[in-house]
């Protein structure tokens, strides 16, 4: 079964802790996609840190890998696309390059990506947007596709969800399509590659569920990366059935639509389904105390003398001592019942370890 082991992307380091924090509170083996040449790929303190637990794990690519190579194809029909041509220079055909006129002069909406990320033919179409650094810089656009093109197809090959913090890519758009058909659309011509197909979408839909449920879930800023990682540890029951219940929930996202279509469908399950589920969870919670005042006013009621007798002992007023002793050791009775009653509740519902997310982290 899915749901332990995600992909990050589209950077390599992931500078955003407090999503970082959250992340590691549903996942067991975070990965980000790291060419092979980087032999330090982790710079923040915190990755570091989730490195050396094992967490933060670095997905290794480049140019030789089957996975790379297979996107050229993918990689050169976008660029054929309207989109993709406006940043060719016409006239020269597949082997265009990248004009540099046709880039944005808006520094933020450009994105540089090693050259170990992407197959041979692409690095010589970019051959003139190379950096000193060696890096390609590019147009947000076709990063964005690109990475989402790279990042589902790693995820199809392991079998592991897709997360990711960037706006840009979270949207997950028709950026990632072929004649409006998506990259992570797979062939199913025998039953073994059929299955393979069906579990990428629940893993990826996994992934997409998560990231909204992460968007819910406030840590303390007190609460450092360790804590975070200890919490877990004391929870892993909790988690578990978190995971069950999140598997559950994705088992029928549709196969064969466009990925902002699937992601729609998640969105769906996370509003209709997810919401009203934890949302009553709480209230139930809440319920059982009322139910616990009522059981109350049944067990004093059977020791009071009289009705009017009732609301004074739970007012406090001043009662005879025999039925003040009484009402006592129904108290304490009721209390007992009531916390086996939560204790249960907790127990048993898989929105648990989002509750005590709130209440301890």
């Amino acid at each position: 079964m899915g749901f332990t082991k995600a992909l990050y992307y589209p950077t390599i380091d992931i500078t955003n802790e407090e999503w970082l924090k959250t992340a590691v509170l549903f996942w067991d083996e975070i990965n980000t996609i790291v060419p092979t040449s980087i032999s330090n790929p982790y710079q923040e303190n915190t990755t570091q840190y989730l490195s050396d637990e094992g967490i933060l794990k670095a997905m290794r690519v480049n140019p030789e890998i089957d996975i790379i190579e297979d996107l050229t194809t993918d990689t050169l029909n976008y660029l054929n696309t309207n989109e993709g041509f406006q940043l060719l220079t016409q006239g020269q055909g597949r082997y265009a390059t990248i004009h540099r006129d046709k880039l944005p002069r808006d520094v933020s909406r450009l994105f540089d990506i090693h050259p170990e990320k992407l197959p041979y033919v692409i690095q010589h179409i970019l051959r003139q947007n190379i950096t000193r650094d060696g890096w390609f810089r590019v147009d947000s656009d076709f990063a964005a596709f690109y990475m989402t093109l790279l990042a589902n197809k790693i995820c199809d090959t392991n079998s592991i969800a897709l997360l990711t913090d960037n706006a840009l890519t979270s949207n997950l758009t028709d950026k990632v399509r072929l004649d409006n058909q998506i990259a992570i659309k797979g062939c199913d011509h025998h039953d073994f590659y059929h299955h393979r197909h069906q579990e990428k979408y629940i893993h990826l839909a996994q992934g997409m569920l998560t990231n909204l449920i992460i968007e819910g879930v406030k840590i303390k800023s007190s609460s450092s990366l360790e804590d975070v990682v200890k919490f877990k540890h004391r929870h892993r029951d909790e988690l578990g059935l978190f995971r069950i219940n999140i598997a559950k929930l994705t088992k029928n996202v549709s196969q064969g639509k466009k990925l902002d279509a699937i992601r729609q469908e998640v969105e769906d399950i996370y509003k209709d389904e997810f919401l009203p589920s934890y949302n009553n969870f709480k209230k139930a919670l809440s319920g059982s105390g009322i139910k616990w005042i009522s059981d109350n006013f049944m067990k004093v009621s059977v020791i009071s003398t009289s009705a009017t007798a009732l609301p004074m002992a739970l007012l406090g007023l001043a009662l005879p001592q025999a039925l003040i002793a009484g009402a006592g050791v129904s108290l304490i009775t009721s209390l007992i019942s009531y916390n086996e009653d939560k204790k249960e509740r907790l127990r048993t519902n898989p929105y648990s370890y989002l509750l005590a997310v709130d209440k301890q982290v």
